[in-house]
C-alpha cells in the first residue's frame, strides 16, 4: 500500500513539474475536438514548424527573466541581425560567414544591453525599449522601409530541407532546446542565472560576479532573438523591420505560463517550449476562427494579462 502511495506520489510530483506540458496536451486534445483539423498528422507537424519562432524567442526571454529582467528588444534583434547577415552576404561574405555574423550581432546586442543596464543601472524595460526603436530605425532606414528578399539557397535550407515528413528547422529546434536545458542545469554559469534572479545580494557575499551573469543573460537572449530572426527569414524567404513583432507578447507570455518566475530565480527550460507552443496553438485556433486584426490583438495581450496574473496568484499562495 505505501509503496502504491509512493509511486502515486512521485507520478503526481512529476506532473507538476512539468504541469506546462500536461496543459498543453490537454488544450490541444480539447481543441481538436472543436477543430478536427488539428489531428492531422500535417496539421500537426505545421504547428511544430510555426512554433519554432516563438519558441526561440521565449527561450531567450526567459533567460532574461531567471535574472529578474526583461528583454523588449528581442523582436527587434530578430529583424536586424538577420538583415545585417544577408547585407554581409551581399558584399561577398560566404553565406555560413553571415549566419554567423548574423548570431554574433544578436549576442552583440545582448552585451550592449546588459552592459548599460547594469553599470548605468537604466531598467531594463526601459533600456531594451530604447534599443528595440533604434534598431527597427536602422533596419526601416537600411531597407526604405521594404521587406529584403531574394535570400540565397543555402541560407534558407534550414526552412525548406525535410529530413522524412519532418521539416529541418523542426529537429534544429529540438537539438538547441536540449542546448539550452543542458546549459540551464548542468553548467556553473546556467545554474548562477538561478541564483543571481533569486537574490542577488547573497550571490554578491558568496562572491558571484552577479552584473557579470545578468550580462550574460541579456547575450543569450540576444543570442536566441537573431537565432529565432534567421530561422523565421530561412522559413519565409526574406527578412523586413517588423516581420517579427507579432511575436513578442507571446514571447513574454510563453515563459510566465511555463512558471517562469517575473521577479527571477524560478523557471524550467523544457516547460518554457510548451509554453511558447500552447501560445502557438491558441493564435492558430484564433486565427483559424476567423478573428479580426484587431481582435486577435486583444488575445494576445489577454494571455499576457492571465499569465502575469497567474505568475502573481502563483507566488502569493507558495510565498516565493
Amino acid at each position: 500500500m505505501k509503496s502504491a502511495r509512493y509511486l502515486l506520489g512521485a507520478v503526481w510530483a512529476k506532473l507538476m513539474e512539468y504541469y506546462t506540458w500536461v496543459l498543453f496536451i490537454g488544450i490541444y486534445l480539447a481543441t481538436g475536438l472543436f477543430v478536427p483539423t488539428l489531428f492531422r498528422p500535417e496539421t500537426f507537424l505545421s504547428v511544430l514548424v510555426q512554433g519554432t519562432t516563438v519558441g526561440l524567442l521565449s527561450i531567450g526571454m526567459a533567460f532574461a527573466m531567471l535574472v529578474g529582467e526583461i528583454d523588449l528588444s528581442i523582436v527587434a534583434v530578430a529583424s536586424f541581425a538577420p538583415m545585417a547577415g544577408i547585407f554581409a552576404w551581399e558584399i561577398g561574405f560566404p553565406v555560413p560567414a553571415a549566419i554567423l555574423l548574423t548570431l554574433l550581432v544578436g549576442v552583440g546586442v545582448g552585451f550592449f544591453n546588459g552592459l548599460l543596464i547594469t553599470k548605468l543601472r537604466i531598467p531594463s524595460l526601459v533600456q531594451t525599449v530604447a534599443m528595440w526603436w533604434m534598431l527597427a530605425g536602422i533596419v526601416l532606414v537600411a531597407t526604405r522601409g521594404m521587406a529584403k528578399a531574394g535570400l540565397p539557397d543555402t541560407w534558407m535550407q534550414l526552412g525548406r530541407v525535410f529530413i522524412g515528413p519532418i521539416q529541418l528547422l523542426v529537429l534544429f529546434f529540438i537539438i538547441v532546446v536540449i542546448g539550452a536545458v543542458f546549459f540551464a542545469r548542468r553548467t556553473v554559469t546556467g545554474r548562477r542565472l538561478y541564483l543571481v534572479g533569486g537574490n542577488r545580494e547573497a550571490c554578491s557575499a558568496m562572491g558571484i560576479p552577479v552584473d557579470r551573469i545578468r550580462i550574460i543573460a541579456f547575450m543569450i537572449s540576444g543570442f536566441f532573438a537573431a537565432l529565432a530572426g534567421y530561422a523565421l527569414s530561412a522559413r519565409m524567404g526574406f527578412v523586413s523591420a517588423r516581420f517579427a513583432v507579432e511575436w513578442l507578447m507571446p514571447a513574454i507570455a510563453a515563459p510566465v505560463i511555463a512558471g517562469v518566475s517575473l521577479t527571477g530565480g524560478r523557471g524550467n527550460i523544457i516547460n518554457v517550449v510548451a509554453g511558447a507552443y500552447m501560445v502557438q496553438l491558441i493564435v492558430i485556433v484564433v486565427r483559424a476562427g476567423g478573428v479580426s486584426g484587431y481582435s486577435y490583438e486583444f488575445v494576445q495581450g489577454l494571455l499576457v494579462f492571465i499569465a502575469i496574473l497567474g505568475d502573481t496568484v502563483r507566488r502569493r499562495v507558495t510565498g516565493l
